[in-house]
This record gives C-alpha cells, structure tokens and sequence, in this order.
C-alpha cells in the first residue's frame, strides 16, 4: 500500500485528499473580460479573453506571459470567450460581440489567427471539437433559443435544439466522438430552470429538464463527462450552488454550498459563473464565486463531501468581477481564469490532488534540505529502510517539472543528494519531490540569487 506524506498538507480520514493547497494569485496586468482557460500538452496555460474590443490570448512562456491578438471588433466589446486545445496544441477560441459569434483558429505556421464570425444574432456561447478535432459552437440568440453550429469538414451547419421559450442561456457544450453532443443551459420562461440536450451519432437532439426546483433560471453551467460517458452539471441558482450528475436512468441533484446571510443575490447579477472539472473522470472540482461575487472560491468533492475554500477577495466593482474558468493539470493542480476590479487574473495551487487510502496515521519522511532558503547549490539528505528506486524531481509552484536530480537504484540507509539550478532557473519557490516505491515525499525550498 503507498503511503503518501507532504509537508504542506496531511489529511488523515478513509480517503486523503490535497486539494486545499495555497494559492497562488496573479494579476496580468489588464483588463479582461469573460475569461476562458485551456492548458496545453505541457501544462501551460492559455487565456482568451477581451481586452476591451479586442480578442486576445494570455500564453505562459515557463518564465513569464505573452500576449497576442486574435480579433479587433469595430463595435463593441468581445466577451463570452471559451477555448479548447487539440491534440496539436493549437488553441480554437470562440466569442462573440455586437450579437455576432465569431470562431478563431490559430495557425502556428503562420503565427496568425483565422477568423470566421456568424450572423446569428448570438451572446452566450460554448465550444467543443469532434474526436477529429472539428469545432462545434453552442449559442443563445437573440431570438431567445439555443442553436448548434457545426463544422462538416466543407461547411458550417446550423440546428436548432430548443424554441421552446426563453430558453439557451449560459449554455456549456461538450462534443463526444464524432458525431455526439452534449448542452447544459437554461430556461427562464415558461418554466425556469436547468436543462439538458443530447445529440446522438445519427444527429438526433433529445432535451430535457434537469431541475426545475427554483425560483429565475440556473445561471453559469458548466458540463463534464465521467468515465462512463455520464455527464455531470455545475450552476448556480438565487439561493444556492448545485451539482447535477446523472447515474445512467436519473439525475440526482445536490446543493453544494447554499446562499449565506450576508450575500444579496441581486448584488452579483450574473457574475457568479461556475466551472466544473471533474478529476480522475470522477471527483467534482468547481471554481465559482459567492453569490454576491465579492469572492472567488472553489469547492470539491473527494468522495466524502463537499468542501469549500476561500481563494482571494474579487474587489469592489459588482459588474467587473468574476467568471471563473478552471483547469486542471495531469496531477490535478488548479489553474483558474477570472477578473476581479475589471482587471484579468490568473490564480493556480501548487500542490498534487489526489486520492489515497490509508488504514494508519503517516508518519514524516526523513527527507531533508540541508540548507534552506540556498544560494548556488542545495544539499539533500534522505533516508530508505531497504534499496529502493528512487525518483527525485523538481517542479515549480504551477506543477511544471524544472529537473529530474535522480532516477535511478539507490542503498538502503542514509543517502545525499544536490541540486545546482541552471542559470536559466529564476529564484523563488520549488517543490522537491521524491518518489520509491512505496512512499512519496515532497519539500519547498527556497531558491535565492
């Protein structure tokens, strides 16, 4: 059985769960919009979002951020972005501005963007790519309905999925193989509630209600798939925060963290978006907002119940806050996009999510810095009860490896270790990560210049 030890967080129960970690937030120094993030093969993350009439993307370089543009609008702002990365690595964008729904891809070869914008009277929209790559666009129009736009490999299709009243809204779209099609959105008249679509391999869209126990429309859906191909359903009401899942015949709905006394719901309007991941294709991650949207927080469920934690406050300006977008990395480190005082920002956890049991308390790991914080080389130190493979590497606070020091057979007993970062290495915080075995061990140290 692995036993799992990290100095920065233990969780003794049935099931360990890391995912309580420090944040880490970033302002990137502009304005944003209605932020969307994806992360690409290497874990680095890319944020589209509007800058003013301008559609542009936030890359991390490993050392700091470019910014490039992807649109200007001669008319309004560009807003309801979202992004999805190919197998490729190359970034599609969707959004939309002055009731148009445009869709970009990049072309790396050409270091330019390709640009096609659809008149179809749309606002909030969602993109997802086919198993081959081909890019689909759910959209509310301005006729208040929800339509799907769709690449057949020659052109773009249009169909309408639902006309049945004011229905569409914060819509969020998932594309299965090559045909299917997933949609949460919302009606708020005749009926307020949640709803969900479903396209088939032939083409064919089922709708149906989800929840239907609330007073105005769900706001801020957000889908996911588990491994079974079941989707799951954050959003938001008036009164609380809610996670749908569906079990194969029904859906079960929970409230995950309800509206508390000093909230005004009509404060945030609707600022408070959620986003939804699901870990391992099972444990639900949520990056939301409080329903007055004065913070950013975000909840989970590890199997043994929610839990909620507080990131960072979102200021002081009710319309220019908010909307969520989360990622999570292969080691199940959150990355989030969201605008807090009309300004953009970027917030990450540095420490592994995972799930573990364990039937006795853990106890530390003799694995020492010999000197920390350090200037030009570190000495390490640690001990093994018996010869062991060992793995030793080392990762920034996004969860990027930086060096692998050891990974190789080492003896049983006392064992010494260094690292001498490269020049290329900027100062600042690591995580020191070593691995047998039988046992995982984790340090931060502090590098200095």
């Amino acid at each position: 059985m692995s036993k799992v030890f990290t100095i920065l967080a233990v969780f003794l129960s049935s099931m360990i769960f890391t995912a309580s970690a420090e944040w880490h937030v970033e302002n990137l120094g502009y304005t944003g919009q209605t932020p969307a993030i994806a992360l690409d093969s290497s874990g680095n993350p890319r944020i589209a979002c509007g800058v003013g009439t301008a559609a542009r993307i936030f890359t991390y370089t490993g050392s700091g951020w470019s910014l490039d543009l992807i649109y200007t609008s001669s008319y309004q702002d560009c807003e309801y972005f979202d992004i999805v990365i190919d197998e490729s690595d190359i970034p599609h964008v969707t959004f939309s501005f002055s009731g148009m729904v445009s869709y970009a891809m990049e072309d790396p070869a050409l270091d330019s963007w390709s640009v096609q914008t659809f008149l179809t009277d749309g606002t909030w929209n969602s993109l997802g790519l086919s198993s081959q790559g081909s890019p689909g666009i759910s959209c509310y129009t301005y006729a208040k309905d929800l339509e799907y736009l769709y690449w057949t490999g020659t052109a773009w299709s249009t169909e309408v999925i639902d006309s049945s009243g004011d229905t569409g809204n914060y819509n969020s779209l998932l594309r299965e193989g090559s045909n299917k099609a997933h949609i949460a959105y919302s009606m708020e008249l005749p009926t307020p509630g949640l709803r969900y679509a479903s396209r088939n391999g032939s083409g064919v869209w089922q709708t149906s209600f989800v929840d239907t126990t609330m007073s105005s429309e769900a706001v801020g859906m957000s889908i996911a798939l588990d491994g079974d191909g079941y989707p799951h359903i954050s959003y938001s009401t008036t009164e609380d925060l809610r996670y749908a899942s569906w079990d194969g015949s029904s859906w079960d709905v929970e409230t995950v963290l309800s509206i508390s006394g000093d909230d005004n719901p009509d404060t945030g309007a609707d600022r408070y978006g959620t986003s939804l991941v699901l870990f391992n294709d099972e444990y639900p991650h949520i990056a939301h907002c409080t329903l007055n949207s004065d913070s950013l927080l975000y909840s989970w469920n590890d199997g043994s119940g929610w839990q909620t934690e507080s990131i960072c406050s979102l200021g002081f300006y009710p319309e220019g806050k908010g909307d969520p977008d989360l990622a999570l990395d292969s080691e199940g480190r959150a990355h989030i996009a969201f605008f807090a005082d009309n300004d953009l920002y970027y917030a990450y956890s540095n420490v592994v999510s995972s799930t573990e049991t364990v039937e006795e308390a853990i106890e530390p790991l003799d694995f020492n810095a010999l000197a920390n914080p350090f200037y030009g080389t570190l000495s390490l130190s640690f001990n093994l009860a018996e010869a062991a493979h060992v793995a030793l590497t080392v990762y920034d606070l996004q969860g990027r490896e930086v060096e692998t020091l050891l990974s190789s057979n080492q003896p049983a007993g006392s064992n010494l270790c260094s690292w001498s970062p490269e020049s290329t290495v900027p100062y600042g915080e690591y995580i020191l990560v070593l691995n047998t075995n039988d046992f995982t061990a984790a340090q931060k140290v502090v590098y200095l210049k």
